[in-house]
């Protein structure tokens, strides 16, 4: 009984230092961590969510930019923070998703966090330049088996979301395609839109200004269904069945985040997206509200990491040499 007891009286301590917790915090200033420079999407996203946030918790969310290493070193110093609410990280699918697959990284890229929630999706609108002859995807695919390798594609480089799109476009249709990588999204998009390169999967949210004044023509979305921007553009998967490539931005903490403030993060970042002006601000940027649980983001970091894993694994070391034991040429 006295065993009992003393569980009982631990138990009880532990939820009522769990409820003053919620109750108390935030009492002071959050950093946001954004682990890409100022000026993109990403960054006009995160900022987006964390005024939103700084309204809700009644205590300002302070975005600050720490760029390098492909969003390894913003991850790297949340991952060391204490784990209090008040150090956290907005986020991009592929950090999770690919880059482990790609390089060594310091930190588990889903161990090391508390996933909180997704406060953003997007897909890829694949376009090729406005004075291409290629008319459709079905059209596309017909001139790269005539012509193998001949079609070519451009991507942000090597183990990008982007690149990936593209690699999987040929491994589910059996067509040989001229993979491109750039050093960045800009100079791979000028040269399809010049004409040096056939197509390239875009994040539709920088797409759209493109294909809105002229320079770039769609042909297929990424995503599982048509998006609303662009509904008479058919997606990959209408053509290649099975066909996806999506990706979302998130809020994490380091691991340890208390299970109340991730609750009440979690239940500010739906909220946000029920808004109506919210989500009508993301679709005219080319983005969709994608609400949901912490188990949930957790359980896309997992499905999704081991969808791009074998794929990555596909590529020749070459590419990826780092990733590449002596014995594992390909």
């Amino acid at each position: 009984m006295k065993m009992n007891w003393y569980r009982l009286a631990a138990g009880l301590a532990a939820f009522m230092a769990g409820s003053a917790m919620a109750q108390s915090w935030p009492t002071k200033p959050i950093r946001l961590l954004i682990p890409i420079a100022a000026g993109g999407a990403t960054d006009q996203l995160a900022r987006m969510m964390a005024l939103r946030l700084s309204n809700a918790l009644g205590q300002p969310v302070v975005a600050e930019n720490v760029t390098g290493a492909a969003g390894s070193i913003a991850l790297q110093r949340l991952a060391a923070s204490e784990p209090d609410g008040y150090t956290l990280s907005a986020t991009a699918s592929s950090l999770h998703t690919i880059a482990a697959h790609t390089s060594k990284l310091p930190y588990d890229p889903i161990a090391a966090f508390t996933p909180i929630g997704t406060y953003a999706a997007f897909e890829y609108m694949m376009v090729v330049g406005a004075t291409s002859p290629v008319t459709s995807l079905p059209d596309l695919l017909e001139r790269a088996r005539k012509a193998p390798g001949n079609i070519s594609f451009g991507s942000s480089g090597v183990g990008t979301g982007n690149h990936l799109a593209g690699v999987l476009l040929g491994q589910l249709t059996g067509v040989e395609f001229n993979s491109i990588p750039y050093r960045g999204g800009s100079p791979a998009m000028l040269d399809v839109i010049a004409g040096r390169t056939t197509f390239i999967f875009d994040v539709l949210g920088g797409s759209v200004p493109l294909i809105e004044g002229g320079k770039v023509k769609p042909i297929a979305s990424s995503g599982v269904k048509r998006h609303p921007l662009f509904p008479n553009v058919p997606t990959v998967g209408e053509t290649v069945s099975g066909y996806e490539a999506t990706g979302w931005f998130a809020l994490i903490g380091p691991a340890g985040l208390p299970p109340e403030v991730v609750r009440r993060l979690s239940t500010e970042i739906n909220k946000l997206q029920a808004a109506p002006d919210y989500r009508d601000q993301l679709i005219k940027l080319g983005y969709d509200a994608l609400p949901g649980t912490p188990a949930d983001l957790l359980q896309r970091m997992r499905t999704e990491s081991a969808k791009w894993g074998p794929i990555v694994k596909s590529l020749p070391c070459s590419l990826l040499p780092e990733r590449c034991a002596a014995g594992e040429r390909r």
